[in-house]
């Protein structure tokens, strides 16, 4: 089969590779298309450390089960199937005290490494625990979404306890994180003002989800612009995606009394200087928000509603020949979402 291969910083190759039987546990899954995320890329471009060389990326997917080991329960021949990211140990003390796979300090992370292939490529192998359904409901272009729209889902709906018409939300960065925070927090009827300093993304901000209030940092005083749209208050509530040592530190200026703020972007070994006390007198709440723990299930019940359109967001598509393309345009930042085919027939036209 066919299998793109991150081999090490700026290495990546499309290459032929063997398919195995799926094990007692697994399913074998034919992929239909997998989605490009930015850890991928980051991970290929050496600014994110989450790999380890050489492995197959890909942990947003969708494909057809063709066939299943002898002790799979659930999953059938011919269902069409996603994957969640992570799978627990389930017997170490993080596991047993209730936390979701992504906190096990051993954990396998499915499209990381090689022992644990990700799903771009022409077939993919999983556990059947991490494997979920995906119904009639669901088109492909939603479906390969599913793992990508569960983080801003959880950040929203679980994290920051859900939005209301009278809340003000902002959304610091509005890569495909931010935009899909933004058509999420669109249908609440909630004040939704977006700060973002690359143009494009600005712009496809207010063309693809309507966003009304966008602000650049870089050419305004985003406290004060934030504080004029609120009538001083503020915001009630902050999904910083940017990951950014301007974006976390713009949190604690902005947010409103007994704000919660969800830290969901990428910072690991940064240190940003942050006017913490302000919190003091905010009483806002900090929240980190990673993955969608226990969240993917309500979040393909959510897709099945059809009650947004978040199909808006994919701009680009690639055959699994050309992913070197799809990567590099993937790092300069302007793309929205960008989807990988292993059967270019498959591409819509």
């Amino acid at each position: 089969m066919k299998a793109v291969i991150i081999k090490d910083v700026k290495e990546i190759s499309v290459e032929e590779i063997e398919v195995r039987k799926p094990k007692n546990d697994e399913v074998l899954v034919k992929i239909d298309v997998a989605g490009l995320c930015g850890t991928d890329i980051h991970m290929w471009d050496g600014t994110n450390f989450e790999g380890t060389f050489p492995f197959i990326p890909g942990h947003e997917w969708v494909g057809h089960v063709i066939e299943v080991g002898e002790n799979v329960k659930d999953i059938k021949v011919g269902g069409r199937v996603m994957g969640d990211n992570y799978i627990g140990c389930g017997v170490c003390n993080v596991c047993r005290n209730g936390a979701g796979p992504h906190f096990c300090p051993n954990m396998q992370a499915y499209g990381y490494t090689p022992e644990a292939p990700g799903g771009m490529a022409e077939y993919h192998w999983s556990p059947e625990e991490r494997i979920y359904r995906i119904p009639d409901e669901i088109d492909d272009d939603t479906a390969v979404l599913a793992e990508t729209v569960s983080v801003p889902y959880n950040a929203i709906y679980n994290r920051l306890g859900g939005l209301a018409p009278h809340d003000r939300i902002a959304i610091i960065g509005v890569g495909p994180i931010g935009l899909l925070s933004l058509a999420i927090s669109s249908i609440s009827g909630a004040q939704v003002i977006v700060l973002e300093p690359s143009p494009e993304r600005r712009k496809i901000a207010k063309e693809m989800y309507g966003a009304k209030h966008v602000i650049d940092p870089s050419k305004e005083d985003p406290v004060k612009r934030v504080m004029e749209l609120t009538n001083g208050l503020g915001v009630t509530k902050i999904v910083e995606c940017s990951g950014s040592i301007s974006g976390i530190a713009l949190t604690v200026d902005i947010i409103a009394v007994d704000g919660k703020i969800a830290l969901t972007g990428h910072s690991l070994g940064t240190k940003v200087p942050i006017e913490l006390g302000k919190t003091i007198w905010t009483q806002a709440t900090i929240l980190g928000s990673c993955g969608a723990p226990y969240f993917m299930q309500k979040t393909i019940d959510f897709l099945s509603r059809g009650i947004v359109d978040f199909k808006k967001i994919i701009t680009h598509r690639f055959p699994i020949e050309d992913a070197l393309e799809a990567f590099k345009l993937g790092l300069e930042g302007k793309a929205g979402k960008i989807l990988i085919y292993p059967d270019s027939s498959k591409i819509p036209t």
